[in-house]
This record gives structure tokens, sequence and C-alpha cells, in this order.
């Protein structure tokens, strides 16, 4: 079915006045990203930055970007006359290699937006930067309820993660019947945001938190921890790490006899399945949420034409993200007639409303951030994660 082009003006008050200024002369146009190409994180790095290349390849010939309504609108070729160009930095999992990223990419690069990071602790200091810079950043991975709080130039295309707490509190209940709820994330701005939202939601529910313990990533022993978590005799534990982190605590756990598939609830379970493909009996049976993507509009946009250009399907959901938050900027950017970042702001918070998201609704409220996120829950069996209903 062929899309029907809509007229920027359609898009909202800025469209039409985008429309009636003068056009712009030609501008080279540079976005940045930072992700986690090695480290801990580096399958999820790597997705994202496909996620954000197939972006960059559909813009840069010209792309029909479909809408909520059903129409197209299109973006591109390039942005502003010229080829729009895409400078990926490894952020090693690593706060300070993050830091050392964002500040090329703004100080030497001169770009006019950054897409990224994935983990709260090293989205939090490089939003703070680009944000004093008056550089757009979009979240597309890291979700800590502190990330609103950063500024008006820090945007998130992904659900803050407050919202994931009476969501893994109500898996936990339908599940295990839980009262007694233990938590095992990281010690940074996401683990914590998890937890008191979790603890709330289970004090809500008639429950309580009887273990939160919070274990520092990258670590080589996690077993203190674990021990930790079981001692009290929590009926359900939520659960999350960073890939290889995760990993060696489900190895670990194993080895101690803990049955996690019986008692363990992860969050953004994607991020570590291809981290257990050589050990799968380590995670047999975890059950869990996931951002919701999927269907046959995620599969007819993106799976087809990621498979044929990267020889694999998508490896977790956070290459989506990437992608959508590339092609709002895009959109934002070719609205402004700019990269005034006040003009691209306000427009990337207009697109967000009508762009048609491979991650479902996008819209932003006036602080830059998603309003709604949607959540699948799934179960890893037989090496890897299938749609479950509880």
């Amino acid at each position: 079915m062929s899309l029907k082009k809509l007229t920027l003006p359609l898009l909202g008050a800025l469209s039409a006045i985008a429309l009636a200024a003068a056009s712009p002369a030609s501008a080279e146009v540079k976005f940045g990203q930072i992700t986690p190409l090695t480290g801990a994180s580096s399958v999820v790095g790597l997705d994202m930055q496909r996620g954000a290349d197939l972006a960059l390849e559909r813009i840069n010939a010209g792309y029909d970007v479909p809408q909520v309504s059903g129409d197209a609108v299109k973006v591109g070729p390039g942005l502003l006359g010229e080829p729009l160009t895409l400078i990926v930095e490894d952020d090693e999992s690593d706060a300070t290699a993050a830091m050392d990223a964002v500040r090329k990419l703004v100080n030497v690069d001169g770009v006019s937006v950054v897409i990224g990071e994935y983990s709260s602790g090293r989205t939090l200091p490089t939003g703070q930067f680009t944000n004093e810079n008056k550089v757009i950043q979009i979240s597309t991975g890291a979700n800590s309820p502190t990330l609103r709080d950063i500024g008006p130039y820090f945007m998130s295309a992904i659900g803050l993660a407050g919202a994931q707490g009476p969501v893994l509190v109500d898996l936990a209940v339908k599940l295990r019947g839980a009262t007694k709820i233990a938590t095992l994330l990281p010690n940074n701005p996401f683990g914590v945001g998890v937890e008191i939202a979790t603890c709330e939601a289970a004090v809500a529910a008639g429950g309580e938190c009887v273990a939160t313990i919070r274990y520092e990533e990258q670590k080589t022993d996690y077993r203190p921890e674990l021990r930790q978590l079981t001692a009290p005799g929590p009926d359900a534990v939520i659960f999350f790490a960073y890939g290889a982190d995760a990993a060696l605590i489900m190895r670990q756990a194993y080895e101690l006899g803990l049955d996690a598939g019986d008692t363990w609830i992860g969050t953004e379970v994607s991020n570590w399945e291809a981290d257990v493909k050589d050990a799968p009996q380590i995670a047999e049976g975890i059950r869990g949420i996931e951002h919701a993507v999927g269907g046959d509009f995620y599969d007819s946009e993106y799976v087809a034409a990621y498979t044929a250009k990267f020889g694999e399907a998508p490896t977790t959901a956070f290459g989506a993200f990437a992608y959508d938050a590339t092609i709002m900027a895009a959109l934002g950017t070719q609205i402004a007639g700019s990269t005034d970042p006040d003009a691209v702001r306000n427009a990337i918070i207009e697109v967000s409303k009508t762009y048609k998201g491979l991650t479902g609704d996008m819209a932003m409220d006036a602080d830059g951030m998603r309003e709604v996120q949607s959540y699948g829950t799934f179960i890893f069996t037989n090496g890897k994660l299938e749609p479950f209903t509880p």
C-alpha cells in the first residue's frame, strides 16, 4: 500500500512557522551517539548503534516516515541540504569513558544532537554536560526518574523507570502470590529508582520488601549478595543487571543451587538474552518484563530491513529506541530548518505526538520525557525469550 505524504503544516504550528521562514542555506548536520560497544553492556550497545545506523541510512536516502494517522512525512534526503553525519563513540560501559566520549562529540565534533546513553549512571553526567552546553541529548535506554530533572535539552525516547515498579509487583503477585519481595538491582540511579518504585508498589499491594540489595557493577563475585538476598526467604526476587554482569550473577546463583527460574522476575530482560546463550540453563525459566516492541508494524518497518543490513535479527529491544530517537531528531531538525537547540527541541516534542514509533506511543510531555511506556511479559526458555501471558 503506498503512503500518502502529509505536508509539514499538518504536524502543527511549528511546522507552519518553519515553512513560512526563508529556506535555510545548506549546512552539514552532525548527530552523535554514545553507546557501549565494549564492556558489560556491549550486546545492547551494538544493537543501539545498528538501530541509529539504519535510521541514518533511511534519512540520507529520503524516507517516508509513518505517522499515527496512517499517512507519512518525508524526511531527507539528508538534512538542511547535506547528508546527515552520525559520529558514534564507544563509552566502554564505563562512566569516565562516557564523559570523554560526550566531550569529544560536543567540543570537537560539534554535534547538534546526542543519541544515547544506555545506563542511567552514565546518562546522568553526560546529560548534565550536554544540557549545560545547550546540546540536545535523547535517552534511548536510560530511564531513572532522576533524569527528568537534568534540564530542557535532555529528552527521553524511553519511559522512565518509575512505571516499572507496579508492573513488576503485579507480575510477582500473579506468578507467586508474593507478599515478601526482594530486589537485586545495581547501585546506580536506574537501580535505585526501580527499587523505590517496586517497594512502594509492594506496600500498596499489601506486601513488603524484605531485602533490597544494591550491588556494585562489574565485580567478579556476587555470591555474598546472593546469600543476603535469599536469607529472609522472599516469595519473589525483582532482578536487573547489565549484560555480562547478568550472566555472571545468574551463573553464580545457579552454582549456589538457587532456583532463579522459580522466583526471579527480571526487568528489561532482553539486555542479557544474548549473554547467556552459551549457558542457557542458568536462566531457564526466568520470567520478566521488557519494553513493548514487536507486532506486524515493527516487523515490516524495522526487523526486515535490520536483518537484511546486519545479517541477523535485532538482538535486544533497545536498537528500536535508538532508531526512533534518530528519526524524531531528524524530523525535528528538518522542521526547525536549523540546528538551533530550542527550535529543534520544540519541534521534536511536536513530532513525538504524530510519529508512529517502533516502540509505541512516543508522545513527550513538556519536559521532553516520554509519557507512556508499555511492557510485555516474557519467559526465558530453550535458550531464548518467548512472550507469555501470566
